[in-house]
């Protein structure tokens, strides 16, 4: 199994020029993917989308007619035409090759904090089959300017896998209809852009909590490639470094993988990172 994850910033690389496409034409140029899971991508929001070209959830559905796609967006507010079916929106995309047999759109905690820059955030769930049972993806972009509510987000996630383990160990009634057993991930996977870095708290956090960082996993003794302010010195001053990851639930620990990041590219402030399993 091939997954992609990356912030394409709504198609904007860091020579300033929103272009879509050529996010496109790179996703194509990388080869097969089983699953793409892509952030910040907006709908009817002129800030963010190019003229004439307001939904990119459209557009990046017309690319990839063969993928499933699960759209997550912490808000939905009016258009500014009179067309009622136009929303502006903001949030994740996760693109599956396949038909899941399950998806969640999960709200993140938005605490209150005054006087900080504040969006509503989602975390998208995607059940897939594999070869090792039932999988779940979870693709995700976490806050960036207050460090508590990326952490108070972060225990949301990690409450949901708590969750994924004890179904395990209570097993249910045998029913029908909406009370039948469910697709339970045997497995699941966190990805995305967390927005914080490996010396951060939060690291030590998800480390302590149980989570396998897939790069160290696979790159056992190589520091952590930088996903974030390769090309773009102007939104990042402090340089190369990473806040993007895929994090391993424990049953994964003895799965062969891989883990590649794209420092060539500058299509987005954020570098694509992709990981292979053997499943």
């Amino acid at each position: 199994m091939r997954i992609l994850s990356w912030n394409i910033q709504c198609g904007k690389a860091c020579d300033g020029k929103v272009d879509l496409e050529r996010t496109i034409e790179y996703i194509f140029s990388r080869g097969e993917f089983d699953i793409i899971c892509l952030q910040e991508i907006a709908r009817n929001m002129n800030e963010h989308c190019a003229p004439g070209k307001a939904d990119q959830l459209a557009i990046l559905q017309q690319a990839f007619p063969e993928f499933t796609p699960v759209w997550g967006s912490g808000f939905s507010w009016p258009g500014t035409t009179h067309d009622k079916s136009e929303r502006r929106e903001f949030g994740n995309l996760s693109l599956l090759k396949s038909i899941p047999v399950d998806y969640k759109v999960h709200q993140l905690p938005k605490p209150a904090v005054a006087g900080t820059k504040q969006m509503q955030r989602v975390a998208i769930e995607t059940v897939v089959d594999s070869n090792s049972g039932y999988l779940s993806v979870i693709n995700t972009h976490l806050a960036f300017h207050d460090a508590n509510e990326n952490q108070l987000q972060l225990e949301r996630l990690h409450a949901l896998e708590k969750e994924r383990l004890a179904q395990h160990d209570a097993p249910k009634e045998v029913a029908s209809g909406c009370y039948q057993q469910d697709y339970l991930a045997s497995a699941r996977i966190l990805c995305g852009d967390f927005n914080f870095g490996t010396d951060s708290p939060q690291y030590s956090y998800q480390l302590d909590s149980g989570w396998y960082d897939a790069w160290l996993h696979c790159n056992r003794t190589k520091e952590h490639a930088p996903t974030c302010g390769v090309h773009d010195s102007k939104q990042w001053p402090e340089g190369p470094h990473c806040r993007d990851y895929f994090w391993l639930s424990s049953e994964l620990r003895s799965i062969s993988s891989g883990f590649t990041v794209d420092t060539t590219t500058s299509l987005s402030d954020h570098q694509p990172i992709v990981l292979e399993l053997a499943i």
